[in-house]
């Protein structure tokens, strides 16, 4: 799959890094430095990163993450057995990751597959980038959510609680990959917005600690041997 590599840690000249996660220009960052700092806590700080526009928000979370770094996401997971990050554009850069989600679904092999989509209002619409991707990688991934676009009319816990069972979902056993597909509105680029976000009193004490938001008892699959994955010929 086409990606972009990058040293460890990840570096963006995109903004200088901001506080975390909360101190977001606008929703959307708000959502995303969530979801990226949930998913460190939650011991999944590695992602592989295919750019683009509609993944900016996402990418840029990543970035200024001081704990996240970059590594290819299938050879990370099947070593470890903890999931990597896969973030990637919208459009037909998803259907590039399908080869290493079979692999990783039937070898075991956790991963965290982050798609950015268009919001539900710019689907279907006949341009050449807009592909179905709710569920494209099929009975594959052990779990998938199509996640809401980011919005003010949404408790941030939301964020918080699909990103836990996504990780609870990816690591227990049989391991192997999950998808979340993250729908974005424009502005991509982390611009000052609303800063009337209402953050409720739960997530301002999560956001004070390093714990994860909610902690899943998850029996963890022991890392796969060396000879699992390889192929004849």
């Amino acid at each position: 799959m086409p990606a972009f590599l990058v040293e460890s840690p990840l570096h963006s000249s995109v903004s200088p890094p901001s506080p975390r996660p909360l101190d977001a220009p606008n929703v959307t960052y708000l959502w995303t430095q969530c979801l990226i700092e949930e998913l460190v806590r939650n011991e999944v700080d590695t992602f592989f990163v295919a750019p683009g526009s509609r993944s900016t928000p996402l990418t840029v979370a990543a970035a200024q993450h001081p704990d996240a770094r970059a590594f290819a996401a299938l050879g990370y997971g099947r070593a470890t057995q903890r999931p990597a990050g896969w973030i990637t554009t919208s459009g037909t850069a998803v259907a590039n990751g399908q080869p290493a989600v079979v692999e990783a679904s039937t070898d075991g092999v956790p991963m965290m597959l982050l798609t950015a989509d268009r919001p539900p209002e710019l689907r279907d619409t006949g341009a050449n980038q807009t592909v179905d991707q709710v569920k494209i990688f099929g009975d594959y991934v052990r779990w998938h959510a199509d996640v809401t676009p980011p919005t003010d009319k949404v408790d941030p816990a939301y964020v918080l609680t699909t990103t836990n069972q996504a990780v609870h979902q990816s690591r227990r056993p049989p391991a192997g990959p999950v998808h979340l597909n993250c729908g974005f509105r424009k502005p991509l680029e982390p611009v000052d917005g609303d800063a009337s976000v209402s953050v409720p009193g739960a997530v301002r004490e999560w956001a004070t600690g390093e714990a994860p938001y909610t902690q899943y008892p998850t029996p963890v699959s022991e890392p796969a041997s060396a000879d699992v994955g390889a192929r004849d010929g």
